[in-house]
Parts: C-alpha cells; sequence; structure tokens
C-alpha cells in the first residue's frame, strides 16, 4: 500500500492534485492523506486562554475539515479504488507543518499541484525551498493531467539514474502501470552499465519494465504529442543544482505529471 501525502487547498491545482493521486489508484494500491494548510488566525481573533481558547480552535478544525471534506468528496469519484484517509486541517506555516507532518509518519510520496508559474526561475525556487530539500520521499507534482500509459525514465547520467532506479524500485514495486527506461542518445555505452543494474532491481521488484529506448528529447524539450504516450514523467535533479541547470532549463520547456526524486 502506497501512503501518499497530499497537500490541498479548495482550488484548481488541488482538482488536480486529488485527480492525479487517484488515477495511481488504478494501477496500485494507494491510501491518501489529505493535509489541508491553513494560515493561522490573526492574533486579535484568537485571544483566550484555556477551555474558551482550546474550544474555539476544535471549532475552527471541524469546519475546516467540514469544507475540504465536501470538496473531496466530489473528486475521488474518479477513481474508488483509493483508500482516503480523514483529512486533517492544520494551521501555521505551511513548508513547517508539512515538514512536522513528514517527519512524524511514514509516507511513500508526497503529491501537490503546480501552484506557480511553471518557469525555470519558480522551479528553481521551489525545487529549493525548505519543504523540497528536507522532503524523504519522492515528490509528485502535477502542473497538467494526462492520461497515464507508462512511466518514462529519462536516463540522463549515471548519478540521476542510480537516484531515480532506487526510488522506482521502492514506490513502483508490483505497480501494473509499465516503465520504460530511455538512455539519453550519444551517451548509450556510457549509461548501459547503470541503467542494466536498475533494469535487473526493477524486475525483482515485480514492476513491467519495457525495452530500453534511445532518448533524442534533451536538451530540447519532448513534444506535446511525444509526452502523451507516456502521460508520466520521473525526473532526478540534485538537491544543491544551481539555476542554469540544464535539467531545470529543460524542464521548465513542458508541462507533465511529475514524479521528482532529488539527490
Amino acid at each position: 500500500m502506497i501512503k501518499a501525502l497530499v497537500s490541498i487547498e479548495v482550488d484548481l491545482a488541488a482538482s488536480r492534485t486529488i485527480r492525479f493521486a487517484c488515477q495511481l489508484g488504478n494501477f496500485m494500491p494507494v491510501e491518501l492523506h489529505p493535509v489541508y494548510i491553513k494560515e493561522s488566525p490573526p492574533r486579535e481573533l484568537s485571544i483566550g486562554s484555556g477551555w474558551a481558547r482550546h474550544h474555539w480552535e476544535q471549532e475552527l478544525i471541524k469546519d475546516g475539515q467540514k469544507e475540504i471534506s465536501e470538496w473531496i468528496a466530489s473528486e475521488i469519484d474518479y477513481s474508488p479504488v483509493v483508500k482516503l484517509m480523514e483529512p486533517r486541517v492544520v494551521y501555521g506555516d505551511r513548508d513547517a507543518e508539512l515538514l512536522k507532518i513528514m517527519e512524524q509518519e511514514p509516507f511513500d510520496l508526497y503529491v501537490e499541484g503546480a501552484r506557480f508559474p511553471w518557469n525555470q526561475t519558480m522551479l528553481y525556487q521551489k525545487i529549493h525551498s525548505r519543504l523540497f530539500q528536507r522532503a524523504p520521499m519522492p515528490i509528485a507534482l502535477a502542473p497538467v493531467l494526462r492520461k497515464m500509459h507508462r512511466l518514462l525514465v529519462p536516463c540522463l547520467d549515471a548519478a540521476g539514474t542510480r537516484a531515480l532506479g532506487q526510488a522506482v524500485q521502492k514506490f513502483w514495486s508490483g505497480c501494473s502501470l509499465p516503465v520504460s527506461l530511455s538512455l539519453l542518445k550519444g551517451q548509450e555505452a556510457v549509461l548501459q552499465p547503470e541503467v542494466k543494474r536498475v533494469r535487473e532491481a526493477l524486475e525483482k521488484a515485480s514492476c513491467q519494465v519495457g525495452p530500453d529506448e534511445v532518448f533524442t528529447a534533451f536538451p530540447a524539450p519532448p513534444t506535446d504529442e511525444y509526452l502523451r504516450a507516456y502521460g508520466l514523467v520521473a525526473l532526478a535533479l540534485e538537491r544543491g543544482g544551481t539555476k542554469d541547470d540544464p535539467r531545470l532549463e529543460w524542464l521548465s520547456r513542458f508541462k507533465a505529471p511529475l514524479l521528482l526524486v532529488l539527490y
């Protein structure tokens, strides 16, 4: 069972987030843990102490849970097979509260919608945020939704391929959605040994791995038609990567559901 921590708000990005997570439920057992982070109420509204303050805070949380539960109910119909846990509502700083949850509970995946302009500068800032840098699991971003046919794993270098292989092996074990390992054109001889090790590990984990492919869509971005043939892309990025990282520039030039592995 894949435990997915899903950050949501009542907006279009959150709708994509829920539907993306539900799509995964069509290929593997998924348990969704929605969390709704709200800013702390203004100080003048939170005066008081003792029982009165505690009661007031509990009422705020109940109202938030009702709001988000009614909204999720309309989205979960897209995949009734997923297991939905009771949504939790937390007041405070979003990144800090999400990290606190990640530290206290084990999750296999963190999912959020892309609530920022999909460009190189904003991607760099997002990936170097405290939340992303400290998240101990793969991160799913859903700037758009596509029908999932295969998981595309571009193997661009040995270190990134190794990181992707370890993450996918753990997360994708037994998944019925096929995996396509694509070697960067011109680097086949260099990458083949690492890709072979990744393939063997994935097959041992009961993943459906297709024949190795040659990846020609780098540094030029893949076409929309090419992405539609897969529906989901896994990408490895260095945690301390620079703003002019060619993989970051490449990512900013197309939109597709993404499994991001930071190493």
